[in-house]
């Protein structure tokens, strides 16, 4: 969860750094708030996980997420401000309306995250995947266009529905279409970038599954295992915590995740999730 919402402040601060240069420090300053309290988290978190004391990881995120709501409501107001200053012909008014956009949406998913661990449990309900992957793509609609990743959505008809908590699943879903934004974009430059997210059916099974396909760099063999661990990250890019969070999360689900790939090849996460018989969307 941590990774997706320090990948957005990290994207929100760069692509306003590329376009205008003029309040970027007072932006930097912030963004170096966010990562350290990140990197402290990080390393708490891996102390107390090793030590079982999840109430206490609890805790601390709490303490964490409060810190970090500081210096985005900061950033926010600062852009606000700068805005009611600027008229719509201003060459910045595009830019510091984005990073007040996207500071909004940061303070939303702090408010998120407050409430998913002060509600750690799963909230299952029946729901239409195709939604709750549209909603997770519309999200990171804007880092997909940074990036200039081409990118497909192509969702299976008449899907049965899933036995799920919506919310944990967006989160998974974004986690793995961050990973993906983040391996296309070590492409050489001028090389097509390409990401597809599909969801299919297999009636023999019973079961949905959803592939997010890269065209990536690749996985090397021996890094395939790891992938899901926590914290093992090998372009120093994210946290190596997403993966992780996503098979747990998956494995209260009785869903499975695995990876396809090779070297130079690209990428392949695969999900699988039951589905609830004679229900269907």
């Amino acid at each position: 969860i941590m990774s997706v919402l320090f990948y957005k402040i990290r994207m929100t601060a760069q692509v306003y750094s590329q376009r205008e240069g003029i309040y970027k420090n007072e932006i930097a300053i912030k963004s170096d708030e966010f990562s350290k309290v990140f990197n402290e988290l990080g390393s708490a978190q891996l102390k107390l996980m090793e030590s079982g004391k999840i109430s206490a990881l609890a805790s601390l995120s709490a303490g964490i997420l409060h810190q970090m709501s500081q210096p985005i409501t900061a950033i926010h107001g600062f852009v606000k401000f700068i805005k009611t200053e600027m008229n719509e012909q201003d060459k910045f008014y595009r830019p510091i309306c984005l990073i007040e956009e996207q500071s909004l949406y940061i303070k939303q998913m702090l408010n998120n995250l407050m409430e998913l661990i002060r509600h750690r449990e799963i909230r299952k309900e029946l729901i239409n995947i195709n939604e709750v992957m549209t909603k997770a793509v519309n999200l990171l609609k804007d880092e997909l266009r940074i990036r200039r990743v081409l990118w497909e959505l192509e969702l299976g008809e008449a899907l049965p529905t899933v036995n799920a908590d919506a919310t944990h699943l967006q989160q998974i879903f974004m986690n793995i279409i961050i990973n993906a934004i983040q391996a296309v974009s070590q492409l050489p430059r001028g090389e097509e970038r390409r990401l597809t997210i599909s969801s299919e059916f297999n009636k023999e099974e019973n079961m949905i599954y959803i592939s997010f396909q890269d065209n990536g760099p690749g996985i090397a063999q021996e890094d395939k295992n790891q992938v899901f661990e926590p914290f093992f990250s090998k372009n120093g890019s994210g946290s190596g915590i997403g993966l992780s969070f996503c098979r747990d999360i998956l494995t209260e689900h009785h869903g499975k995740i695995r990876v396809e790939s090779r070297v130079n090849d690209g990428a392949n996460f695969i999900i699988s999730l039951p589905c609830e018989a004679g229900e269907t969307t």
